[in-house]
């Protein structure tokens, strides 16, 4: 059913990454891992679950973070007709995604690729900009054309192999398939059915322990802009208790199932 494709750079989130694929998958799937981090405790974590009998395969790694270039070889390694692309700062998913994308792939030949929507909150925007600048096309799929990338995006495998990318280390892989996807009409569409909890900002990535990795990230690609407001976010950071309170609750959240559309 679906292939997941994961290059972890950031232990502390791809550990809870990983727990919520085996946990909210209920298909035939596999994890395929690009190891972008040497990390002896990760490494370990990964060795367990696979000898745990989890279908999950690391299918190469590098000394340096290499970044989204490690992408086009996890889509070749993938066996299954759905792939996803998804971002290791993702720290919960819904359940019963791929069963959404299926459906909505028997319903719209001509979707090519779905983008999960986003926990959205004062502390967060997900990485998506406002729902008000996307257009509505399918109310019962929550399906809308608008600005989307691959935070987490489930493709038609034979959808991928259309396309031609070469990514960078720092690149919009998902936003650039989706501009390759119109050149053999296919579109690339926000899916609100499937959604996802995706560490943006500097306010979660306090809880998570993971400030001055982010600060370190940004430094390393030259985002100024955004070293200073990681950085000036420490004076304001909100109390730490009821940032695990509102984590909590929002991992409750993810708990429950999405209605399954029809595919007639």
């Amino acid at each position: 059913m679906i292939s997941y494709c994961v290059a972890c750079y950031r232990p502390a989130y791809a550990r809870l990454l990983i727990a919520e694929l085996i946990a909210k998958t209920r298909v035939p799937y596999e994890i395929l891992l690009w190891m972008n981090v040497a990390d002896a405790n990760f490494n370990s974590f990964v060795a367990d679950k696979a000898a745990a009998g989890v279908p999950l395969c690391v299918v190469g790694d590098t000394p340096e973070n290499i970044g989204m270039a490690a992408y086009p070889s996890l889509f070749a390694a993938s066996r299954f007709p759905l792939v996803a692309q998804i971002d290791d700062d993702v720290v919960c998913i819904a359940p019963r995604i791929a069963e959404v994308a299926q459906a909505a792939f028997a319903r719209f030949p001509a979707v090519g690729m779905l983008t999960a929507d986003v926990w959205q909150d004062e502390y967060t925007t997900g990485a998506r900009p406002p729902l008000e600048g996307y257009r509505l096309l399918n109310r019962e799929f929550g399906l809308y054309d608008g600005p989307i990338d691959g935070w987490f995006a489930v493709y038609r495998k034979q959808s991928l192999e259309a396309c031609r990318i070469r990514p960078t280390r720092y690149y919009g892989l998902g936003a650039a398939i989706k501009r390759q996807l119109r050149l053999v009409n296919q579109h690339g569409l926000l899916c609100t059915r499937m959604k996802v909890f995706h560490i943006t900002g500097p306010f979660y990535a306090s809880h998570f322990g993971m400030l001055d990795a982010e600060i370190a990230k940004y430094e390393a690609v030259g985002r100024g802009d955004m070293v200073n407001w990681y950085r000036s976010a420490r004076a304001n950071l909100p109390p730490a208790q009821e940032l695990a309170e509102r984590v909590r609750k929002i991992q409750q959240s993810f708990l429950h199932s999405p209605q399954e559309p029809s595919a007639a």
